[in-house]
């Protein structure tokens, strides 16, 4: 018995070490990796940084994401964020997808480009039916009018980049929300100059527990929310503001 009792111990504590081992060879990796970011920005290799980021999954740069989605390059950011998460890994990751392929469907309808927005619209928004079977019936109304504005939340969009540089406000709340991004979002901050540069890309402190209100999902079949971090905001339904597309919660519109 006592012979059982020490090689159960000793099987524990090599357990034991073997995790620590573990962890340490995953942060000195991650910390490697953090390294090598640090060095590609400083000398302007930006394409290489992100390749990096998205590559390993470890850090995620927000003022990239920020800027192709602002600047319209929504095939960019979306390839850019899928190496960290996908559409229905959490409601968060829906809402984000959401919000840069409706977008792409409004800029397609904005340019008159008929045939893309209804490319955009059965193709890359039908993945959202499960969410809003109403999407692609408003979307055709959206489409087939002479002036899009004057759809009913539609008529303060105003010009394309102003709108989303509002819309991102709500983007990276689901972003700092998103518990698969946790710990991986890196900042810009000024520099010593007082200006703003690529290599002055950091990590924040960790964060402050934040309190969130948690609703049951109203729906479902919607997917469910990763186990990694708490129940987000059930976010299933197309709301059309002023400038701002969210999904959320049934019976709010």
């Amino acid at each position: 018995m006592a012979l059982t009792r020490q090689s159960t111990q000793n099987a524990f504590h090599i357990g034991t070490k073997a995790k620590a081992t573990e962890d340490m060879a995953a942060n000195s990796h991650r910390e490697a990796i953090y390294s090598v970011l640090q060095y590609l920005d400083r000398h302007n290799l930006g394409e290489a940084a992100r390749t990096l980021e998205r590559e390993s999954g470890l850090f995620f740069c927000l003022p990239y994401f920020e800027e192709c989605f602002i600047h319209g390059a929504f095939d960019e950011a979306e390839e850019y964020f899928n190496g960290f998460t996908t559409v229905h890994d959490n409601m968060y990751s829906t809402n984000v997808v959401f919000v840069l392929r409706w977008h792409k469907f409004l800029e397609a309808v904005d340019e008159n480009n008929r045939d893309e927005a209804h490319t955009i619209l059965h193709e890359e928004l039908s993945t959202f039916l499960l969410y809003n079977p109403n999407l692609i019936e408003r979307g055709t109304e959206i489409m087939n009018l002479e002036n899009f504005r004057t759809y009913e939340g539609l008529q303060e969009y105003g010009e394309p980049v102003m709108a989303r540089t509002s819309e991102m406000m709500d983007v990276r709340r689901c972003l700092e929300a998103n518990p698969l991004l946790s710990g991986k979002i890196r900042y810009r901050i000024p520099n010593a100059n007082g200006g703003h540069g690529p290599a002055d890309l950091v990590l924040p402190p960790p964060p402050l527990p934040s309190v969130m209100p948690v609703l049951p999902p109203p729906l479902q079949a919607a997917p469910a929310a990763s186990p990694a971090g708490p129940e987000p905001l059930p976010l299933i339904v197309l709301r059309c503001g002023p400038g701002h597309f969210l999904l959320v919660p049934r019976g709010f519109i």
